[in-house]
Order: structure tokens, then C-alpha cells, then sequence
């Protein structure tokens, strides 16, 4: 299930705050980020999910909190912070439940029962499921080389924090062109990492600022794939 940044907002404590939308807080490279790998299906499945795309849920979250203020009649940002239940319960009945962030990135495997391989990196920046008209490194992966492995799709969200440890997905980084280069340069950094062979290898780039690492975590509950993994920049 993609990760819902405003849900403890609406729905639990008060760690997670509008402010961390518009705030334009930046996130604390020095603590590095992190890559919750939170849905693993076989590669066949990939075009029944919804993964979204960046620009898409930026502007959903951003139109969200514009709807909250104008249904709490609010004026500043101050006046939406720290919401009363009833005000809570108000805005979940009215607008429903906040949008979810997309998942950034997938990781396309090979395995069997004695081993996993990672092939392919991705970001789901399109505005069409990439995999409904035949992937190209989907249909590499049909080469008779591959023909003793089953595949796997990793879904993941690069998830960022700020100074005082709240957490900045890049849905919360303004302006979005700034949020774009995070993800481009965070793709480029793990395909220059793991060097899978599907991918086209990318132009060396200059990498987010001050970034020291990317940890991976798994958290699918149905693999250990890349759990724990340390990406050192």
C-alpha cells in the first residue's frame, strides 16, 4: 500500500504536520535516505498497479492541503497546524482521505530457490503504467538466458528526513523541479551502485548535495531481498 505522509496528521499524533509540505522544509542529506521497498510481485502482474508518478501526486497533496484551508475557512498556515478532532473528523468526511505518495522506483529480479538478482532499475515517471504496452527490459527478460529463473517487480518510495527527523518524502520538497533532480539523480547513483544488466548505463552526474547514504529496507514481509542494504555515496 502506497505511504500516506499526511494520514498521522488527520488520523494519529502531530509529528507529521502540514508545515512539512509548506514549510519547504529541506531535507538533512547529512542523515541520508532511505528506500522503502513496501510491494513485491511476479514481473507479469506489474501493469495491475497503480504505481502513480511523481508529478501527479505532488500536486495532489499540495492540492489537498489548499482544500483544507479553504474548507477550515483558514488564512494562514498556523491556523491548519494542529487540527481538533472534530475539525479531524470534518475534513476526513469531506474530502476523504489524503493522497498517497506514487512509488518512486522499481527493481525488476531474477531467482530461484537458490538466488535473487537484481536486473533492472526504474523510476515511474510516466503518466501511463510503463508495463501495459511490453517493458523493454520486460521482454529481454524473455532472451532463452533468463529461461530457468522466475521474475520479481520491487516497488519502492525514496523517503528523505529533515534536521528534526520528520519525514520528507519527495512529494514534501519544493519547487518541483527540485523534487524531479532528487529522483533523477537518485536512480542514476543505484544504477551506477549495482550495475544491473538490463539497465543503460548513465552519465556520471553530480549527485544531491551534501548526500552521504541511501538504506534500503524491505519491507514486504515476503522477501529479504535488499533489506538492510547500505548504498554509500
Amino acid at each position: 500500500m502506497r505511504f500516506q505522509p499526511l494520514i498521522p496528521w488527520l488520523k494519529g499524533n502531530e509529528s507529521i504536520t502540514a508545515a512539512n509540505f509548506l514549510a519547504n522544509n529541506k531535507p538533512c542529506f547529512e542523515l541520508g535516505g532511505f528506500i522503502a521497498l513496501d510491494l513485491v510481485i511476479e514481473l507479469y502482474l506489474a501493469d495491475t498497479i497503480d504505481t502513480s508518478y511523481l508529478y501527479e501526486s505532488w500536486n495532489k497533496n499540495r492540492k489537498y492541503i489548499q482544500d483544507v484551508y479553504e474548507f477550515l475557512n483558514a488564512r494562514e498556515l498556523k491556523d491548519i497546524l494542529y487540527l481538533d478532532n472534530e475539525d479531524k473528523y470534518s475534513i476526513l468526511e469531506k474530502l476523504g482521505e489524503p493522497p498517497a505518495c506514487c512509488y518512486n522506483l522499481y527493481f525488476i529480479t531474477i531467482y530461484n530457490d537458490y538466488t535473487e538478482k537484481l536486473v533492472y532499475i526504474g523510476k515511474t515517471d510516466s503518466k501511463t503504467n510503463r508495463f501495459v504496452n511490453g517493458h523493454r527490459a520486460a521482454l529481454k527478460l524473455h532472451n532463452p538466458l533468463y529461461s530457468e529463473f522466475k521474475k520479481r517487480i520491487y516497488f519502492g518510495t525514496i523517503i528523505f528526513l529533515s534536521e528534526d527527523k520528520n519525514y520528507i518524502p519527495l512529494e514534501f520538497i519544493s519547487p518541483f523541479k527540485k523534487a524531479n533532480k532528487y529522483l533523477d539523480d537518485i536512480e542514476a547513483l543505484l544504477i551506477e551502485h549495482f550495475k544491473p544488466e538490463l539497465n543503460i548505463k548513465l552519465e556520471k552526474r553530480h549527485y544531491t548535495e551534501d548526500l552521504s547514504v541511501m538504506h534500503i529496507q524491505n519491507l514486504t514481509d515476503k522477501t529479504t531481498f535488499l533489506n538492510d542494504y547500505i548504498v554509500f555515496v
